[in-house]
């Protein structure tokens, strides 16, 4: 099969590592680079035979350019996605796929107006261990879910070297909640929908939240209980308990394994899987080739439900961004 290539926007951190690795599985491959400096494109491009582009309408017209994938700032999501779609080209946005839920609601409205493909890259949704655990929930093996409980940290000290400080500005939407709060909220998402109560608290520092404490209430009387944090190191385990039992899966966000146990403490079975970006770019390469427009894995319902949720949680908390990255 003809290796999938990639238009890459952004060149930081997350482009690198992601980029080497769909490479090295060699069904992909990085095809053109925009960055707003021609030198970061061109030294990023130069790994991978790639074109490199300053002008990102011109990087959208190039016709060996199978769909984009954006890895740029929260705050610059949306204007590169309405880019992608009047081009026409397919386009694979980290998380958090916009700064609010009324920009997603517009991108996927207009993606489907202009029947683009367009999908958020939470690479959890993908994962081989989580959609087994999901299978397993849905098939009722602990019962009914009664709760969730999962953290997720990026501390200061690990990121500052190599962000560039995008985390800790307000211009560029920083802070805990879109960043790492998205992961563990996105997963309460797939198990347990749209919640009916949200609540959240913040340590709100320099126009920024450093810490969120989340609580998600269902009809249903399941509660989660989630964190994300700037300041610390949090247990990166994912808890779901049921009315039969519990799932254990260390790293949820990007898991390895799973334990299943039953209402006894028993083990009743282990799930394993590898880990990786090649999974969701493979699912999104082949709803490409497909002609589809929404990706199942992690539909635009899923995507646009997740920023309503982080929507309240900065209601809660007072936590706004300037205007200039709000607005539609």
């Amino acid at each position: 099969m003809k290796k999938f290539r990639w238009g890459v926007i952004g060149t930081g951190m997350i482009a690198k590592v992601v980029c080497k690795e769909i490479v090295k599985s060699g069904r992909h491959e990085i095809a053109a680079v925009y960055s707003r400096t021609y030198e970061r494109a061109h030294k990023f491009a130069k790994k991978y035979g790639a074109k490199c582009y300053s002008d990102l309408e011109e990087m959208l017209s190039d016709k060996d350019v199978d769909a984009v994938y954006i890895a740029t700032p929260h705050s610059v999501h949306y204007s590169n996605l309405i880019a992608c779609i009047n081009a026409g080209k397919p386009a694979f946005a980290e998380k958090a796929f916009t700064v609010n839920a009324a920009q997603a609601e517009r991108v996927f409205t207009l993606a489907k107006e202009k029947k683009v493909l367009v999908c958020e890259a939470m690479w959890t949704r993908f994962q081989p261990v989580v959609l087994e655990v999901a299978e397993a929930v849905e098939r009722g093996e602990i019962g009914e879910i009664k709760s969730f409980r999962g953290g997720f940290s990026t501390p200061a000290t690990w990121v500052k070297p190599f962000l560039s400080d995008r985390l800790f500005k307000p211009e560029y939407a920083g802070g805990a909640l879109l960043d790492v709060g998205v992961y563990p909220i996105s997963f309460s998402h797939m198990l347990l929908g749209v919640p009916d109560v949200v609540e959240c608290r913040a340590k709100l520092e320099n126009g920024i939240d450093m810490n969120d404490d989340i609580l998600l209430k269902y009809a249903c009387g399941a509660i989660c209980s989630l964190t994300c944090t700037l300041e610390g190191l949090k247990s990166f385990t994912g808890v779901i308990e049921g009315e039969n039992g519990k799932i254990i899966i260390p790293n949820y966000s990007r898991p390895k394994k799973a334990t299943v146990y039953g209402e006894d403490g028993s083990v009743k079975r282990v799930i394993k899987g590898n880990k990786g970006y090649i999974y969701e770019f493979d699912a999104f390469a082949d709803s490409v080739r497909r002609g589809e427009t929404e990706c199942v894995f992690m539909t635009g319902k899923d995507t646009v439900d997740v920023m309503n949720i982080m929507d309240e949680c900065r209601k809660k908390t007072g936590l706004s961004y300037p205007e200039n990255i709000e607005r539609l």
